[in-house]
């Protein structure tokens, strides 16, 4: 992994996900840190470079700075409604809450 931080600006991609556009030629793994036109910032590393020619790349990347939409944290956070009672499909059917593990 180059040690070498890139800056960067977001760039929707083809597939509709969210990447982001650097300057300069990166790789997988580089690390890139993207700033938004409203000065938000955060880290992000390359999963995939999508184009380049040299100059400018787009690039699929992951946030460093916080959980990924798949992950557990999302998937149990939106399963709790305002009260903090469950809400997932299991439980609104009147089974047994299986997912309260999650919630530790």
């Amino acid at each position: 992994m180059n040690t070498t931080t890139h800056t960067a600006t977001p760039a929707k991609l083809r597939n509709g996900s969210w990447g982001a556009r650097v300057q300069g030629a990166v790789a997988k793994g580089d690390a890139v840190t993207i700033t938004a036109k409203s000065g938000k910032s955060w880290t992000a590393t390359v999963d995939a470079v999508v184009w380049t020619d040299g100059q400018v790349s787009l690039v699929a990347t992951s946030s460093l700075d916080r959980p990924s939409a798949g992950s557990n944290w999302a998937r149990s956070a939106s399963r709790r409604d305002r009260s903090g009672d469950c809400n997932c499909r299991m439980c609104m059917s009147g089974s047994e809450c299986l997912c309260e593990r999650d919630w530790s």
